[in-house]
């Protein structure tokens, strides 16, 4: 049995490109599964920012600067 949390496999670069092809590129989450080996639920924690809060909360701060 593995201690070992599999959220931590993920850098945040890996984060950050999630939700650059979520919200900027339209890309499905089963795309995104595919990708980045893993499932549709842990995907949803990334893009609703369940985990990787800060990596989530920079991303909306700059992606709503591009936008205004």
């Amino acid at each position: 049995m593995s201690t070992i949390d599999p959220l931590s496999n993920f850098r945040d670069d890996d984060v950050y490109t999630m939700l650059y092809l979520y919200y900027s590129k339209g890309t499905s989450l089963e795309a995104l599964a595919h990708r980045f080996s893993v499932g549709k639920d842990v995907l949803l924690g990334f893009v609703e920012g369940r985990y990787r809060k800060e990596c989530y909360e920079n991303y909306k701060a700059v992606e709503k600067l591009f936008k205004d």
